[in-house]
């Protein structure tokens, strides 16, 4: 590769790179401002999907003669259902994935502590798995609690994760534009 060539691939990449940073810190930024917002948004973005896998679910069931199953009919107007509820009614949808989320971490939780007592014989480092569980059992305790709450903290983690990968990306853009400038 020619040094005009990788040149210009540093420098567009960089650019690349600072522009996904960018929008990563504007997502990041506007989760933050509106977390009720954006769990609802979740929601109407889960129904739309479950609406159109039923849509396509019904399709399937009309137009493949070879596969005609009647649980795919059933199985197309419940996903129809399903969507229509989360997106009439997103508040139900949120509770529900609050308490489902809730359930997965006190399952979660349960199995770290046991996988510590286990190992607490064998492995010096059984304290690391109990914490773990620990805290995923006060999470899911929280969120059984509170939904509301345990819901608004998902978004708040989902707007740290934002944040810490835009201004990873943004580094990485100038970093590459950097290298560019410097093979001129």
């Amino acid at each position: 590769m020619s040094a005009i060539a990788a040149r210009k691939l540093y420098k567009h990449s960089g650019t690349g790179l600072l522009f996904r940073g960018a929008l990563a810190l504007l997502l990041a930024w506007a989760v933050a401002a509106l977390p009720v917002a954006t769990v609802f948004a979740l929601a109407y973005v889960f129904g739309i999907y479950a609406m159109t896998d039923g849509i396509a679910n019904l399709a399937h069931y009309y137009y493949d003669p070879v596969r005609h199953s009647r649980w795919s009919m059933i199985g197309g107007i419940a996903s129809i259902a399903v969507g229509l509820v989360a997106v009439s009614w997103p508040g139900i949808a949120v509770m529900s994935l609050a308490l489902l989320i809730a359930i997965w971490a006190l399952a979660l939780g349960i199995t770290q502590i046991f996988i510590a007592l286990e190992g607490r014989t064998t492995l010096r480092a059984w304290r690391s798995p109990a914490l773990t569980g620990l805290v995923l059992l006060a999470f899911g305790i929280l969120v059984l609690i509170n939904p509301g709450t345990g819901i608004l903290a998902l978004s708040g983690m989902l707007a740290a994760f934002t944040a810490v990968a835009g201004v990873l990306l943004v580094i990485s853009g100038y970093s590459m534009r950097r290298v560019a400038a410097a093979r001129s």
